[in-house]
């Protein structure tokens, strides 16, 4: 049996009670959720000999990827999906830790902006290769077209939820 039987189970059973209950989408979304799971456990695995946790590392991978690998806190937080409160305890904890810095924007103190520091830097370059390995086994067998699908599919879902559907 695996892991997501007893949940498929569970919403056969709530199908049969309901005759409306959306089974398919509801479905999706389950295995979407275990899928994000277990990411995030592989993830916090890889992370926790350098003593960083997933969304710490979010955060080190979104200013690595930003133009001049600094964001505003608003812009952060957006990117990150975090509520501005969660991120200002990991970002005091990234910033304690010498791998952030904060300022003010020029012209706008009222802007807080985090930058990556070298230290934060390097180690994110170590830890990303094997980050990336532990997350792309779950698509090892997909073909590149499938993986375009898929993306295709995930990113209809998100614009239905941006349209309110």
């Amino acid at each position: 049996m695996s892991d997501f039987e007893p949940t498929e189970k569970r919403l056969r059973n709530i199908q049969a009670r309901v005759p409306d209950f959306p089974y398919e989408p509801i479905l999706l979304v389950r295995l979407n959720h275990h899928l994000q799971k277990r990411l995030r456990d592989r993830t916090n695995a890889a992370l926790k000999p350098h003593d960083l946790a997933d969304t710490g590392y979010i955060v080190l991978a979104i200013l690595y990827g930003s133009p001049d690998e600094t964001s505003t806190a608003s812009e952060l937080s957006e990117a990150c999906h975090e509520k501005p409160a969660n991120l200002t305890r990991v970002c005091d904890d990234l910033a304690a830790r010498g791998l952030i810095t904060r300022g003010t924007r020029a012209g706008d103190r009222r802007s807080v902006t985090i930058t990556l520091t070298a230290q934060g830097r390097a180690l994110l370059e170590g830890v990303l290769p094997e980050v990336s390995t532990k997350l792309s086994c779950a698509f090892s067998d997909f073909t590149k077209a499938e993986m375009a699908q898929f993306a295709g599919f995930l990113a209809r879902a998100l614009g239905n939820l941006d349209k309110g559907s």
